[in-house]
C-alpha cells in the first residue's frame, strides 16, 4: 500500500528483531600461528554461534581494481594511505605487519620486548574497535585481549623477514603495498565508499562514507572489476584463510571430528539487522560454536595458480591423501 502524502515508507525492522553490537568482554587474541604464516587471532573465550565478534573501523582505504591493479593512480593510492598509516601509528603498524613494513618503509622489526609492548596493550592492535553495548567510548579496545608470543617464536618469525640493503625505492612501496591489498584488502560496497580518493591513517577513513545505508557479508575480499575503494584492517586482516571443504567430506568429517572449515564470516558496513556497522567498518561473525583458543579463519574465496596452502583443511586433506598411499 502507499505511504500517506508527505511520508516515507518504514522499512527499518521492529528493534526487538535488531541484533546487538559486539559484546565488550575480551574476545580475541594475537598469537603466531607460524613463521611462514605469521600472526592469527585466536578466541580469547569460547564464542557463540552467530555472535557478533567485534566491529573495528579500517586502517587504511585506498582505491583498488583487480583486474587494472597496476594503475599508476590506483598504486599511488594505496602507498600514500600505507604512509598516512605509518606516519599517524608507526609502532603499531609495524608491529602488526613487520613483513610490509620491512618492504615498503624499510623498517627494521624491532626487538621482542619493544614490540611485546605494542602487541599486548589494547590500545594498539584494538585502538580501532568500536566500544560494545555499554555507554558511548566505554568498551573500545577491551575486545582485544592482547598477545601470547614467546621470545622463540617471534624472533623465529622475523628472521625470515628482509630488508632490502640498497634502501627502499619509491618504486619498492607500491609493489609491496599492491601486493598487501591484493591479499589483504577488502572490497567496500559502492554504496558505503566515495571513490574520489583515499583517505587512510588510523581508522580515520571508515566516517567519510556518511550514512550510507548498504552493506555485504561473506566472501567479498577484493575481486571487483570495476575501480572502488578497499580497505585494510589492523585485527580483521590478521585473520586467516582456511578453505571450505568439499560438500563431500564435509559431512562425514564433522560426525568425527566436529565442525570443519572456516569459523567466521564478516560484513562491511551496515546491512540487514546489523544495523549498528559503520560505512567501511568490518563486523567479525562466528559462522559456528568457536572454543576458546581456537583460530579464527574464514575463506578468502581466492584461489591462486601455484600457491600450496597452509590452512587446516588443506593439510588435513594432503595428510589423507599420504595416508590412502600408505
Amino acid at each position: 500500500m502507499a505511504s500517506p502524502l508527505g511520508k516515507s515508507a518504514n522499512h527499518e525492522a521492529p528493534s526487538h528483531l535488531l541484533r546487538a553490537p559486539p559484546s565488550p568482554l575480551p574476545a580475541v587474541r594475537l598469537r603466531l600461528v607460524s613463521p611462514a604464516v605469521g600472526y592469527g587471532l585466536f578466541a580469547a573465550r569460547d564464542l557463540a554461534a552467530d555472535e557478533f565478534i567485534f566491529h573495528e573501523a579500517p586502517l587504511l582505504t585506498a582505491l583498488f581494481n583487480e583486474k587494472f591493479a597496476a594503475d599508476r593512480a590506483l598504486v599511488q593510492s594505496q602507498a600514500a594511505s600505507y604512509r598516512a598509516a605509518l606516519a599517524a601509528h608507526r609502532d603499531v603498524v609495524a608491529a602488526a605487519y613487520p613483513g610490509l613494513a620491512a618492504r615498503a618503509a624499510g623498517v627494521v622489526p624491532g626487538g621482542y620486548e619493544e614490540v611485546m609492548r605494542v602487541l599486548r596493550e589494547g590500545g594498539g592492535l584494538g585502538m580501532n574497535l568500536v566500544g560494545g553495548t555499554v555507554g558511548k567510548g566505554e568498551g573500545v579496545g577491551k575486545q582485544y585481549a592482547g598477545a601470547e608470543v614467546s621470545r622463540e617464536e617471534y624472533e623465529a618469525f622475523v628472521a625470515g623477514l628482509k630488508v632490502p640493503s640498497a634502501g627502499v625505492t619509491e618504486a619498492d612501496t607500491r609493489e609491496a603495498c599492491l601486493d598487501f591489498f591484493k591479499h589483504y584488502a577488502f572490497q567496500v560496497p559502492a554504496s558505503n565508499s566515495t571513490t574520489g580518493g583515499a583517505s587512510g591513517g588510523g581508522g580515520g577513513g571508515g566516517g567519510a562514507g556518511g550514512g550510507a545505508a548498504g552493506g555485504t557479508s561473506g566472501n567479498a575480499m577484493v575481486g571487483a572489476a570495476s575501480t572502488g575503494e578497499a580497505c585494510i584492517y589492523l585485527l580483521g586482516s590478521l585473520i586467516n584463510h582456511c578453505c571450505t571443504p568439499p560438500p563431500a567430506t564435509t559431512t562425514s568429517k564433522r560426525k568425527k571430528n566436529g565442525e570443519t572449515g572456516p569459523n567466521c564470516t564478516w560484513r562491511i558496513g551496515p546491512s540487514g539487522l546489523a544495523h549498528f556497522v559503520k560505512p567501511r567498518h568490518i563486523c567479525v561473525q562466528a559462522r559456528r560454536a568457536i572454543r576458546e583458543g581456537e583460530q579464527l579463519t574464514w575463506d578468502y574465496g581466492k584461489r591462486e595458480k601455484g600457491f600450496d596452502c597452509e590452512c587446516e583443511t588443506c593439510r588435513e586433506r594432503r595428510l589423507s591423501g599420504i595416508c590412502s598411499l600408505m
